[in-house]
């Protein structure tokens, strides 16, 4: 009798540790999810992954990761469009390819990604790249992340700030964060101050903004990026 052909599944869920960050893969590589399962294990769980794009969106909403890794197959503006919803619902995204045109991730950036990966680097690197996204960090090409640098000292933040809307460095780094589309508990962790601070300086930001939530305020980047 012939074998039947192997066929790959469309998706995969795991059982996995209730108090450790979830992750999902999202990746044309096959290779890419069992050797970032192993380089993560007993630091975060992967709980699925796939090769398609659309069964990736469909793992995402079923199981709240705290991180998808993705790769090309994500690209051609179907990331575009979904980095708002994952920000929004507190899922940061690496994005995982061979080449890093800094133009194309920095857009990206603006976009929502937290952070950018090449193919090339180990995947202890890449893993290392996921626990620092999954407790707030964001991990960028050294080009990209000098452009933000200067884009930021100039005072460009995606069209939101007037020049008679005066901001101080802390709510800047606040207005940075929840731009992120970080968590309140997450984003007074990253700047050092309570939970109770953080929404004090949000109050205020808000209002020099004139800005209503959180979920506006990363969409009203979005666009103007």
């Amino acid at each position: 009798m012939t074998p039947a052909p192997y066929r790959r599944p469309v998706l995969r869920a795991h059982v996995y540790p209730k108090d450790l960050p979830k992750v999902v893969i999202v990746h044309e590589n096959r290779f890419v999810a069992p050797g970032l399962r192993e380089a993560l294990v007993a630091r975060a769980s992967v709980v699925g992954d796939t090769a398609y794009g659309a069964a990736g969106l469909q793992l995402t909403g079923m199981l709240t990761p705290s991180v998808v890794v993705a790769g090309d197959l994500l690209g051609d503006g179907v990331i575009d469009h979904f980095l708002p919803e994952l920000v929004r619902a507190g899922t940061r995204v690496l994005l995982l390819v061979d080449e890093l045109p800094g133009e194309r991730v920095l857009s990206l950036v603006g976009r929502g990604l937290s952070g950018a990966c090449s193919t090339d680097e180990a995947l202890v690197q890449v893993a290392n790249a996921v626990l620092a996204m999954a407790t707030g960090g964001a991990v960028l090409p050294p080009a990209v992340a000098a452009s933000i640098v200067t884009q930021w000292r100039s005072g460009w933040h995606g069209g939101l700030i007037q020049p008679d809307q005066k901001l101080t460095l802390r709510e800047m780094e606040v207005l940075n964060a929840m731009s992120d589309g970080l968590s309140t508990k997450a984003a007074a962790r990253l700047l050092g101050i309570t939970v109770k601070t953080l929404e004090n300086y949000k109050t205020r930001v808000f209002a020099k903004l004139g800005l209503h939530s959180q979920a506006q305020l990363v969409s009203e980047w979005a666009r103007d990026r």
